[in-house]
């Protein structure tokens, strides 16, 4: 019989759990610590506890656990930067946990399914001001709540960056499509080519007098960052999130390619984001005989993350490092190239973004059309009331995202600047916490700046090797999906790789015990203490009673 485990010694590494044949153990992931994956994540999502339903073949309880904090699985295990793997302790084992193919697994697998209603329903009304991640985030947990919700989109159709700034072979129109309707099956509405604020189509007090009792400002970053160099204004210069927008609402089933784009031609994309391996990437696929990025940072750092200037370098683009832009050149009022000048620095000693260039260092490349992708930022003109942090930026409160005006919330990349989709989302879901509390008479702050702790006691030591599942590759063609996703077979043996770290093991059926030793035996940490006594007769009411 199993006489105790040791918990102080215990790293819920669940060797026991997955080495016992007579299926005794139990993993408890409900603690006080965080797993450093979990600590990583910017929407807080419970990664050692959904990999621990998995474990258990609990699919659809797994797919559950994680959109408590993550509504849009689907997107985000296409689209996510996964920093949680960058901390997974299994790095130190064999690699990884591929936390970010399983979140798309777990993703894709009911998202046809109709959502779960509400079992409460409440009459007082909320809008929602851009269809983004952050919008949608906050969309989704109010109609979960119960609230009658009005997303206002100025495009015309939902998903903001999601659908108008995000390529299709990364992320396909059909998975927004289905999360999109997900939404409406929730009983969110939505309102597209309808822009609010002032100046706008409504403006916010227009929603107050309409009777939407609080308000979520969630814009976006729409725009791209200009230049500012001569030559700008010429024919064939692009920016990189116009540009993107314009394709993918081509490829809806209008013009494939933007006017002025030099199809068999040269591009150059100025900038060393995800935004310009996007825009590169993009002008390879609509036909450019050549694409080549500059940018000002060395390659070691690009702002893009790694796996995009991969992908971008495997499609044959072709990426300079170290060069600024001085001019645009043209030639009967159409771009034919670039001056650049080499860059010795990007930043100061404060980190301030301040480029130093070598003025007897330049050179001329020749091109048929340049896409600038240095940044982005928000349109706030139509919100002049709301106090703002900086020119693109709204001022809103860290914990509960309250703006300058009662019952205005903001959320998303007007207020963090732009960052990943799981950010927003969570900055959205947080907004949606705030009005429920505003809307229940609650306090907004209260306990909500809960701090848990990494777990100090972690696995790795003697933790047997197991190899890492991959998403295979699909074929390029055209602007379709890339990866394929994880089959359920893969899924599962994925996540029995999870160490569940900081989570405990604990005895569950302790009369199924036959005395084998093989949990004390494989325990890494030898936190299992096994008696050698077992009982002659199972212990049954009859022989607790004397029957025997």
């Amino acid at each position: 019989m199993i006489n105790a485990i040791d918990a102080a010694k215990c790293t819920g590494c669940g060797t026991c759990y997955k080495t016992c044949g007579l299926d005794v153990f139990r993993i408890d992931t409900d603690q006080n610590t965080l797993s450093p994956c979990m600590a990583a994540c910017p929407a807080g999502t419970d990664i050692r506890a959904w990999n621990a339903l998995m474990q258990e073949g609990k699919i659809a309880e797994a797919a559950q656990k994680l959109k408590e904090k993550n509504p849009f699985p689907a997107i985000t295990g296409r689209v996510c930067p996964h920093a949680c793997e960058s901390e997974c302790s299994r790095s130190g084992v064999d690699g990884a946990v591929n936390i970010n193919a399983l979140e798309q697994f777990l993703g894709d697998y009911d998202l046809h399914d109709a959502p779960r209603q509400p079992s409460v329903r409440h009459l007082a009304r909320v809008a929602v001001a851009g269809s983004g991640p952050a919008g949608l985030s906050c969309a989704w947990f109010l109609a979960s709540a119960g609230y009658p919700v009005t997303v206002f989109e100025a495009l015309p159709e939902p998903g903001g960056m999601l659908r108008w700034g995000i390529p299709a072979y990364r992320l396909p129109g059909a998975v927004i499509e289905a999360q999109v309707s997900k939404l409406k099956a929730l009983g969110v509405r939505f309102m597209c080519n309808v822009r609010i604020g002032a100046g706008g189509d409504i403006s916010l007090e227009d929603l107050k007098e309409r009777g939407f009792r609080a308000v979520c400002v969630a814009p976006g970053t729409t725009f791209s960052r200009r230049a500012n160099v001569p030559g700008e204004e010429l024919r064939g210069v692009f920016h990189g999130v116009e540009f993107l927008r314009a394709v993918r609402a081509g490829r809806g089933g209008g013009t494939p390619v933007p006017p002025d784009f030099p199809v068999s031609g040269t591009v150059l994309v100025i900038g060393g984001g995800d935004v310009a391996m996007d825009a590169a990437i993009t002008a390879k696929l609509l036909g450019a005989a050549q694409v080549r990025i500059c940018c000002l940072e060395a390659e070691d750092a690009m702002p893009a993350f790694p796996h995009n200037i991969a992908d971008a370098r495997a499609r044959g683009v072709d990426i300079e490092t170290g060069w600024g832009v001085m001019q645009v050149n043209g030639k009967e009022g159409r771009v034919c190239g670039l001056t650049l000048k080499r860059c010795l620095s990007v930043w100061d000693g404060a980190h301030a973004f301040r480029p130093v260039f070598d003025e007897n260092d330049m050179r001329e490349i020749e091109a048929d059309a340049v896409i600038f992708a240095i940044g982005q930022a928000s349109d706030l003109s139509f919100f002049p009331d709301l106090e703002k942090a900086s020119s693109s930026r709204i001022k809103a409160d860290p914990v509960t995202f309250g703006t300058s005006v009662w019952n205005v919330f903001a959320a998303g990349d007007a207020v963090t600047g732009p960052a990943s989709v799981i950010r927003a989302i969570a900055g959205g879901r947080e907004a949606a916490i705030s009005i429920d509390r505003l809307m229940q008479g609650a306090h907004l702050h209260s306990e909500r700046d809960e701090k848990r702790r990494i777990a100090e006691n972690l696995p790795g030591e003697g933790i047997l090797t197991a190899p890492r599942s991959e998403r295979a590759a699909i074929p390029a063609e055209g602007f379709r999906e890339t990866r394929r996703g994880l089959d359920v077979i893969d899924a599962l043996n994925e996540s029995m790789r999870c160490m569940t770290c900081g989570a405990k093991a604990r005895v569950t059926f302790r009369d199924d015990c036959m005395t084998c030793f093989f949990c004390e035996l494989r325990c890494p940490s030898e936190a299992i203490d096994v008696h050698p006594f077992k009982e002659r007769l199972p212990y049954t009411i009859e022989s607790n009673t004397g029957g025997y």
